[in-house]
């Protein structure tokens, strides 16, 4: 497979060297839905996972980008070991293309499929948001 090196910051790639080559990273949805799938989670999820657990989130994240990019035996060791080599600009660029990634509202795709989706009904919304406060108990 031959590896992309050249990073384009419009599609929110990252250049990183790794064993001395150069590899352009992509954190996309397709990385996305690699840890959504792992993980056996949704999108809101990783939110909190960052939220909770940033190293270990962005390690899997970065590892999944790499194995990605054409390194399939790139571990989240290997990628906690990575991050500690990258420069500051880097970082940067990294953290900047991983948000912008878990900014899925902005995907037009993903944008012209959640206009079109079906609204729930009432007990699905309020299965899928908690919000059970629409029955109030009263004391007589």
């Amino acid at each position: 497979m031959h590896a992309n090196t050249t990073p384009n910051a419009a599609r929110g790639e990252v250049a990183v060297t790794i064993a001395g080559q150069p590899v352009a990273l992509r954190f996309s949805l397709a990385v996305l839905h690699d840890y959504t799938t792992a993980k056996r989670c949704k999108i809101p999820q990783v939110l909190e996972d960052m939220a909770e657990d940033t190293l270990g989130t962005m390690a899997d994240l970065l590892a999944i980008a790499v194995r990605r990019a054409g390194n399939p035996s790139f571990t989240t060791a290997d990628a906690l070991e990575l991050s500690q080599e990258l420069t500051q600009e880097q970082g940067n660029a990294m953290a900047a293309a991983i948000w912008s990634a878990l900014k899925i509202d902005q995907n037009p795709l993903l944008k012209a499929l959640i206009a079109q989706a079906p609204t729930p009904a009432p007990k699905q919304q309020e299965l899928m948001t908690g919000d059970n406060t629409s029955t109030s108990l009263t004391a007589s």
